[in-house]
């Protein structure tokens, strides 16, 4: 039997929340936020950090605004990173983790202009799971379902999350591990880890 409540989709950046959100959304008639936008609408955000051009949002107060008051009205997809920090695990009905290989989140970074150490930063979560951790923390194995979109569309993606939904199929945990990709890619490994590269000009070369 299907849970009452918010269907909650966390991942990290670049895996395709905002779009699954919205499709699902679209397939329930029913209202979709992302944890920003949401943030912003409330009032819990705190500041516009220039340095990350981020938002930071009020996780705390976000959090407590709707263990007190619930969702707004119409809302039953809320979507973001921060998922697992601001909705309440009484609210959520699912929560969805989308993964994606590093190999294919790398470009989709560069493309959104982040810097050395965000895209070693994000790399290296996705790598080791860290939303997925935060979401078992936060809800719990009988809550999360996890998917790796990284050759999925959204369509095929959000049928599999109202099947699981409405207890169709079985919720699964994957406990994706991309680390072994991270240290042996080429184009991966100097990002993740630079202190393993070799220096400019011994690639290759035998140790004499």
């Amino acid at each position: 039997m299907a849970r009452p409540g918010v269907i909650g989709v966390t991942g990290s950046p670049a895996t395709g929340k905002k779009t699954l959100g919205r499709r699902l959304a679209e397939l329930l008639g029913c209202r979709h936020a992302t944890v920003l936008e949401l943030a912003l609408e409330r009032g819990h955000v705190l500041e516009y950090d220039r340095a990350s051009s981020e938002y930071v949002v009020d996780v705390d107060a976000m959090r407590s605004a709707l263990e007190l008051g619930g969702p707004p009205e119409g809302l039953c997809v809320l979507s973001g990173v921060l998922l697992p920090s601001v909705l309440p695990r009484s609210l959520a009905s699912l929560v969805v983790v989308l993964r994606a290989s590093p190999k294919v989140l790398l470009p989709r970074y560069l493309e959104r202009g982040y810097g050395t150490d965000k895209l070693r930063d994000n790399l290296l979560a996705e790598a080791l799971g860290l939303v997925l951790d935060e979401a078992l923390r936060a809800y719990g194995e009988g809550l999360v379902h996890e998917v790796d979109s990284t050759s999925r569309d959204p369509d095929s993606i959000a049928a599999e999350v109202l099947e699981v939904a409405s207890g169709a199929r079985e919720r699964r945990l994957l406990m994706l591990d991309w680390l072994d990709l991270c240290e042996g890619d080429g184009s991966l490994r100097p990002i993740c880890f630079p202190e393993l590269s070799p220096a400019p000009g011994r690639a290759g070369r035998p140790e004499s």
